[in-house]
């Protein structure tokens, strides 16, 4: 079955078909009442499903929302297009997986679009590079406002309570003379570096900084994530949270910054030989045997130098079988005191799917892209394209993508809701 639109004017009458759910008959788009969603069949539109993603953007209110975040500089004269049209057209650019500006042009010409944006709003890849050209510092912390507010409307609609935070910093590669590039040791390249925090019960980026390729990783992490905690904790809601973070983030202010905002955190120590004498100490008792492979989880107090207090360090002390070393030790620092070591290092392992969002965002929605030469409007990208696209992504995913999957079959996200017509084709038999 297929899925079409009929487009009322004054004037005429244009049909854009489109395909979507069979189970879909019909729809009238609160968003553009001039649109109207009916099963029946016709030729097809790649990307006609973005149709029901732009009604769900009206839904929730983004332009509103948009509105009030952001305080964009315009000072042209002649224009058809605003700067929140602008950055609409955009955001469903790299929603739908065409990264490159370029592609505005083919937007311009597809009906489907045009019917439900409004042709006038329909902008070229010339305007939208200016768009990023028109960029300043004060605009990049208004789009980190309005990544969280999009964040907060999901956790208030849920309800969700529970929040576990990874934090990470990434390699994103840079070409040329690129403002605040610079050379990255650990990667042995030229780049930036910046600072991720998601939530994992969620999957949504909370926040994330743009940073130059030579900062450390967790430099001024205590700064970065007491925003996060401060927004967490403003939510109406009671909230329980927790952060992981791996031994870059091991610093006394990081500790003290979740101490204050009451955020229990577990994060990773470098084995040094203090806590390898109190790890051995405690295994004494125990020595494994050559040929057995064997797990070991215990726990002691332990205060580095710089810390303010002693706090509680789980270890996990393992032996392979045949070697001839007879443990090799992990450690993590927690404020976390009732939990089993056993129990508290299973949960800090699941911080490794952080690793798999990071690759999604550079992967799907081209975090990595850096193309432009000022740093200012590399990360307006990067919160535009990356960080905002893939947060209203999931919530959309939430909603829509199961029953689709239901109907199709396990597909990409994209291939299931927005670039649906091909399979439309593909199941009743007909040809496109």
């Amino acid at each position: 079955m297929r899925l079409y639109a009929k487009v009322k004017s004054t004037k005429t009458i244009t049909k854009a078909r489109l395909h979507t759910i069979s189970t879909l008959t019909s729809l009238s788009l609160q968003c553009n009442t001039n649109v109207t969603v009916t099963a029946d069949g016709g030729q097809l539109s790649n990307d006609a499903g973005l149709v029901l993603f732009q009604e769900f953007l009206h839904r929730i209110n983004f332009r509103q929302l948009a509105n009030q975040c952001l305080k964009l500089p315009d000072q042209r004269r002649f224009w058809k297009a605003s700067m929140i049209d602008i950055f609409l057209e955009k955001l469903l650019l790299d929603v739908a997986g065409y990264l490159h500006d370029s592609s505005a042009n083919d937007w311009q010409r597809d009906p489907v679009l045009a019917a439900t944006l409004g042709s006038s709003r329909l902008v070229s890849q010339p305007s939208l590079s200016r768009f990023f050209k028109r960029l300043e510092d004060a605009d990049l912390d208004d789009f980190r406002k309005l990544i969280w507010q999009v964040a907060a409307l999901a956790f208030r609609l849920s309800g969700q309570s529970r929040f576990v935070l990874d934090i990470d910093s990434t390699h994103c590669d840079t070409f040329g003379n690129q403002e605040r590039s610079a050379f990255n040791a650990h990667y042995m390249a030229y780049g930036y570096h910046p600072q991720v925090v998601f939530d994992q019960e969620s999957g949504l980026l909370l926040d994330a900084l743009m940073r130059p390729g030579n900062e450390y990783t967790g430099k001024e992490a205590d700064k970065f994530v007491e925003t996060t905690f401060s927004r967490l904790s403003a939510l109406p809601q009671s909230t329980s949270v927790i952060i992981r973070g791996d031994s870059g983030f091991a610093t006394p202010k990081f500790y003290e910054m979740c101490d204050t905002h009451g955020v229990d955190f577990l994060v990773r120590l470098k084995a040094n030989s203090k806590l390898g004498k109190l790890a051995e100490t405690a295994l004494v008792d125990c020595p494994p045997k050559y040929e057995e492979s064997k797990c070991v989880y215990h726990e002691f107090k332990y205060q580095a130098a710089s810390w303010g207090k002693a706090r509680r360090v789980i270890v996990c002390s393992t032996h392979t079988a045949d070697e001839l070393v007879p443990w090799n030790h992990a450690f993590v620092v927690t404020s976390l005191a009732s939990e089993a070591p056993e129990t508290l290092f299973k949960t800090y392992r699941q911080r490794g799917n952080a690793e798999n969002q990071i690759k999604e965002l550079k992967c799907g929605f081209g975090f990595d892209k850096t193309d432009s030469s000022t740093f200012a409007r590399n990360t307006g990208k990067h919160l535009i394209t990356d960080r905002l696209s893939l947060s209203i992504a999931k919530r959309y995913h939430d909603l829509i993508i199961r029953m689709v999957r239901y109907l199709y079959g396990r597909r990409s996200t994209r291939d299931c809701s927005y670039q649906v017509g091909r399979y439309a084709a593909a199941a009743t038999g007909a040809s496109n």
